[in-house]
């Protein structure tokens, strides 16, 4: 099995440099665009970390450069990264029951299988990296 195999044709990629936060629903349409062929529960998994690892670059990341995705067949899942501006590490938080913010990493950590942070050395910033795989027949079947 060779990776042209394992990995659909196509790697998206948005820039996000001088965009503001109304971006999030720009980048939410594009990625939409891109993941046609997913189920709806993996396409909504795939759009809610998404949208928080993009957030969490302008509210702590000085802002995103690009949002890039890739999807695999085998394993089905969905690789989600956003670069960013500074080399800041995430972390989760805990907020109270009644703050509105902080469980952005929370529901990354929750919908993604696995997901961690990769310093650009060449360039002032990191990427953040999350894979979200599809459950059950790869149409995204309810989890357990």
């Amino acid at each position: 099995m060779t990776l042209a195999e394992d990995v659909l044709p196509g790697t998206w990629v948005m820039d996000l440099r001088d965009a503001s936060a109304r971006t999030l629903a720009e980048m939410r349409a594009w990625a939409t665009r891109q993941l046609t062929g997913l189920g709806a529960v993996h396409r909504g998994d795939v759009l809610l970390v998404a949208t928080e690892l993009v957030a969490n670059a302008f509210e702590h990341g000085g802002g995103p450069r690009h949002i890039q995705l890739w999807r695999s067949v085998r394993p089905c899942g969905v690789r989600i990264e956003v670069a960013d501006l500074t080399f800041r590490q995430p972390m989760m938080a805990l907020s109270a029951a009644a703050d509105p913010r902080g469980r952005g990493l929370l529901l990354v950590d929750r919908l993604a299988a696995s997901w961690g942070v990769r310093q650009d050395p060449r360039r002032a910033g990191k990427t953040v990296w999350a894979h979200v795989p599809c459950y059950g027949n790869g149409r995204c079947a309810p989890r357990s």
